[in-house]
């Protein structure tokens, strides 16, 4: 089927733009955002632990590597995130311009993974960009998104969500090239993704489940390349290894026992909380936004005659594709909802597990659109096509007030409002402030900071300091700035 668009280099034209356009608004601003963040909570641990382990160990490596063993040992099994933590310090070696440096970068690399993943798995041109808007939508421009503050401004779990998710995606996209080339290049390619799979493994329980997940999908998928190049399967060893030093870690399991919730503790309750947190999450994640991208993307896939799985979608192996989707949702909330012993998922455990759920259903959307098309006839494709364009056209009329809702309530939205009330600027410049009294601060005194400006913001976190000096946030700045207590008094 040729299509008007396809045809006309004009109308592809116009649309490439308008999606760099859409795609360039949606990042922009919390990009931008980046370089009005500031430590908070857990920073001022890491950051203490890691010039610490450096003096002891008269090595930044070593001493990093040695404060993440500790951890593993008694805290949890995230040894990549902990590790570049403890090596990383940009804000006690570089101060704030290093600290915004790194946060910028997270978020590049991540935004990097999300470009390249999409160009690999979708060859046209204009499609990939379709998807690389709807991904980038899901992410940061949807219902829930205004919990993306954590992932997003706050450097602990920017580092150990955001950047490790941005690992994952590499892992995927340099294992479909493995897959798609022979040669050296597939050498070349199965070695960059057993690094960052097995990178990508060291991060949450959460995300490591879905690392293992899509990386075995990848050989499930092309089942026939790797009864030939049996090799092609060395990425996912070495995400599985990763997955299995971090399941192990001895800190895992003195956390889960800390948690300990009657009605939630054993493996039964587990498996029962993770459905209900599936179940629920699902909804959540599916909003009116997402409905409409998904449809707008399945007509253009459809149109551009996109195949994303090669040798065709029979309706068997599309259900294979759907229920093996709703596997990675499930395996994906197994971790929070069986070491929380919770029955739902709340704050940056909920967002990811968000995230995780749109991406996989945006797949799962351009592999029905192969599927349809490959179904019907040309006839009856085109006027599906149509029909399809004309109710989302309809849609959008009908439920444009709660998309707007939704939209204003997101976090490019806030974050975009931070900035232009200089509401980002004047909580910056206060957090600076604490941070700077706390540098000129004597050695080993009492250093008690009374706040009176207003320091509210919509989409960046707080500092995690109060009034109490005996607070574990309190004494890690301490700890930091080698002061004997630290304690900020607000209004």
């Amino acid at each position: 089927m040729n299509s008007v668009i396809k045809n006309s280099k004009i109308w592809d034209g116009i649309l490439k733009a308008v999606l760099v356009l859409l795609i360039v608004a949606v990042i922009a601003t919390p990009v931008a955002g980046t370089m009005f963040t500031f430590l908070s909570e857990d920073d001022f641990s890491y950051e203490s632990g890691g010039l610490e382990g450096s003096v002891l160990y008269q090595s930044s490596i070593v001493g990093s590597f040695m404060k993440t063993a500790n951890i593993y040992k008694s805290q949890q099994g995230c040894y990549t995130p902990m590790f570049l933590d403890h090596l990383f310090r940009p804000y006690s070696r570089f101060g704030m311009p290093g600290f915004h440096f790194a946060m910028f970068s997270y978020v590049a690399i991540f935004l990097a993974s999300v470009f390249a993943v999409s160009l690999v798995l979708i060859k046209n041109k204009t499609v990939s960009l379709a998807v690389i808007l709807a991904l980038v939508l899901s992410f940061f421009t949807m219902s829930y998104t205004r919990l993306d503050t954590d992932i997003m401004y706050w450097h602990t779990e920017t580092l150990g969500y955001t950047l490790m998710l941005g690992f994952m995606l590499f892992a995927l996209t340099f294992s479909v090239l493995s897959v798609r080339n022979n040669g050296y290049k597939t050498v070349i390619y199965i070695i960059l993704s057993s690094v960052f799979a097995f990178l990508a493994s060291g991060a949450s329980l959460t995300l490591v489940a879905v690392n293992c997940a899509v990386m075995g999908a990848v050989l499930i998928i092309d089942y026939k390349e790797l009864i030939e190049r049996k090799f092609l399967v060395i990425p996912f060893v070495a995400g599985f290894i990763g997955a299995l030093i971090n399941a192990v870690a001895p800190g895992n399991f003195v956390r889960a026992g800390d948690s300990a919730v009657p009605g939630h503790e054993t493996l039964l309750d587990g498996i029962r909380d993770t459905f209900t947190c599936a179940f629920g999450s699902f909804f959540k994640a599916v909003d009116i936004i997402f409905i409409l991208t998904a449809i707008i993307l399945i007509a253009l896939c459809i149109l551009y005659r996109v195949e994303v799985i090669k040798g065709g979608l029979s309706g068997i192996r599309m259900l294979i594709i759907l229920g093996g989707v709703l596997v990675i949702h499930f395996i994906e909330a197994f971790p929070a909802a069986y070491g929380g012993k919770t029955g739902q998922l709340t704050g940056h455990l909920l967002i990811e597990h968000i995230i995780a759920v749109r991406f996989t259903m945006i797949f799962v959307a351009v592999c029905f659109a192969q599927w349809l098309r490959e179904h019907f006839s040309k006839v009856e494709m085109q006027k599906n096509v149509l029909k399809a364009a004309c109710a989302v056209a309809v849609l959008l009329i009908l439920v444009l007030p709660v998309s707007r809702g939704i939209i204003h309530d997101s976090f490019t939205a806030r974050t975009c409002r931070d900035i232009r009330s200089g509401a980002a600027v004047r909580s910056y410049r206060v957090r600076e402030y604490v941070l700077s009294t706390f540098e000129m601060a004597e050695d080993g005194t009492d250093c008690i900071i009374y706040v009176p400006w207003d320091t509210s913001t919509e989409s960046f976190p707080g500092m995690g300091i109060g009034a109490d000096s005996e607070w574990f946030e309190n004494r890690s700045a301490a700890n930091l700035f080698g002061l004997h207590t630290t304690t900020i008094l607000t209004p």
